[in-house]
């Protein structure tokens, strides 16, 4: 992992004065970097900034370290950089949409700021990308952080590795580690990334003492076992998580359980030595490892995850930070597969002696129904559930404020934008659908917005950029959010209606205690 470096910043001017937008050249780990201009009046972009070195040949599958400088040239910073390696994304993903470089060689991070000296220690939000730990990329436009920077924070968004690449765990490579374990390079990646903004987020104006972390999906998970991880211990001070924790049903796998997964996949790709591995083409390992959810993830390897995030959340061994936490309506899509018989399948393979109450609460007589009801508790189960959990034990073991929501906005997607499999009159209020919101970035994609749209954006930004300044979502001209609490556990609807409501969902959440985690919230909303 890099270790931490002093760093020389005033050999060079860093977010000159003069002008808005001007093209700045700051000095860095590494270097001398100038950034560009963008369409954000007073904004500045600084891309494909090297956090680490690349990851390649011998470095695969090993920690991060540390940046190979440039010397005394300039760095141009005017260019996202390529994503890691991983399967590319259907074409026409609603926003998976993935460009076309990719690279094994993929640390990179991106800032833009509005900052005009680098003195002036603006709010950090750090975004960590979704995806599944499988897929995903910080050059995505509606990741573009220029809206967020001209409302006053410094924003970045981070490559990190994915897939067999990221997360591959393997007794060999158990073996050459000083401490014995493997797999979580990708998270890993993550720490290492908020080492560098630690190190260097001033001189962009940003202040290294007041840093949000921020994710969606797997990134939000990533937030969940980021602030479980004792190695990211004061690297941020506040977490937005935006569907995702490695909680409920989605506890970590276990080390030996992740490296006989490896030693499987060694063994399919014929390689008798981590010496093979490590010769392998790299697209040619991303190819055979292929998009299976769950192979390839965080583990809790007994380093970077001591334990599951859910044991030290129970232990109040976390790190405390102030948290805003929520899921969306209409979360999980219906696979058209699906029928009645399978459906009963999935409810006895998944939920064991539970299945039959959650049959009776997700009824069905035809496998129209069966999809129906699938997608309502899929909905539930895996997505609302594991950050109700979240939220129950953080209210439970921890003091920092905490902040609860649910999204029900439906946008204005075309039909041209419908995936094929989704067998559905409409998407609702979808997975992911909030970050256009959140990050202010509905330009991303040219719909049919609406006055009322680009007004929740608004509410959004403003929610999230005041909780990054100070841990409070509230502010001027904002409906009250109230913070949570496990003597009334509200939530605050973001959406046509904004204010605070009651979980609907407490009785399929109250089955789901029984199975996965009885002790954690089973009296909690009663």
């Amino acid at each position: 992992m890099i270790l931490p470096a002093a760093l020389g910043l005033a050999a060079l001017p860093a977010i000159p004065a003069a002008g808005a937008g001007t093209t700045a050249t700051v000095r860095i780990e590494g270097g001398a970097v100038r950034g560009s201009r963008t369409a954000q009046p007073g904004v500045t972009f600084y891309g494909s900034l090297p956090y680490a070195a690349a990851p390649v040949g011998p470095l695969r599958w090993r920690p991060p370290q540390p940046v190979n400088g440039w010397g005394n040239r300039i760095r141009a910073a005017d260019r996202l950089p390529p994503e890691c390696k991983q399967v590319p994304a259907e074409p026409n993903a609603l926003f998976y949409s993935h460009p076309e470089r990719q690279s094994e060689d993929c640390l990179f991070l991106n800032v833009w700021t509005g900052a005009r000296t680098f003195a002036e220690r603006r709010p950090v939000m750090v975004w960590l990308y979704g995806g599944g730990f499988m897929q995903g990329s910080s050059a995505l436009r509606m990741y573009d952080g220029a809206a967020l920077a001209k409302r006053g924070v410094v924003f970045v968004t981070v490559n990190y590795r994915l897939g067999v690449l990221g997360f591959l765990a393997h007794p060999a490579l158990s073996s050459e580690s000083p401490r014995h374990v493997s797999g979580n390079y990708g998270t890993l990646d993550q720490i290492a990334a908020l080492q560098w903004v630690r190190h260097n987020i001033a001189a962009f104006g940003g202040d290294p003492g007041n840093v949000t972390l921020i994710g969606q999906s797997a990134g939000s998970m990533s937030v969940n076992l980021l602030t479980a991880s004792p190695l990211a211990t004061g690297l941020f001070q506040r977490g937005i998580g935006e569907t995702g924790a490695v909680m409920g049903m989605l506890d970590s796998p276990s080390l030996p359980a992740a490296e006989a997964k490896g030693s499987a996949f060694a063994k399919r790709m014929g390689a008798a030595s981590l010496g093979e591995l490590r010769a392998m083409d790299a697209d040619a390992l991303v190819k055979a490892a292929g998009i299976v959810p769950g192979t390839f993830e965080p583990i809790a390897d007994g380093w970077v995850l001591p334990g599951s995030a859910t044991a030290i959340y129970r232990a109040g061994r976390q790190n405390d930070v102030p948290l805003l936490i929520g899921s969306n309506r209409d979360e999980n899509q219906i696979d058209p597969t699906i029928t009645l018989a399978s459906y009963k399948a999935v409810l006895a393979a998944l939920f064991g002696d539970q299945g039959d109450s959650l049959f009776r609460l997700f009824p069905a007589s035809s496998d129209e129904e069966a999809r129906s009801s699938a997608r309502r508790l899929m909905t539930q189960a895996m997505a609302q559930y594991p950050m109700y959990v979240w939220a129950g034990l953080q209210a439970r073991t921890g003091t920092a404020p905490l902040y609860l929501y649910r999204f029900t906005h439906v946008a204005p997607v075309p039909a041209a934008h419908y995936l094929e499999q989704r067998d559905t009159p409409e998407l609702g209020a979808w997975h992911g659908s909030e970050i256009l919101y959140a990050l202010g970035n509905l330009s991303a994609h040219d719909w049919s917005w609406q006055p009322a749209d680009r007004e929740l954006s608004s509410m959004l930004a403003s929610y999230w950029v005041n909780f990054a300044r100070t841990g409070n979502p509230n502010g001027a001209g904002l409906p009250e959010w109230p913070a949570y609490r496990t003597d009334r556990p509200s939530m605050m609807e973001l959406g046509d209606h904004m204010g605070p409501i009651a979980e609907p969902n407490m009785a399929t959440f109250h089955i789901l205690d029984r199975r996965y985690s009885p002790e954690a919230n089973s009296t909690l909303g009663r």
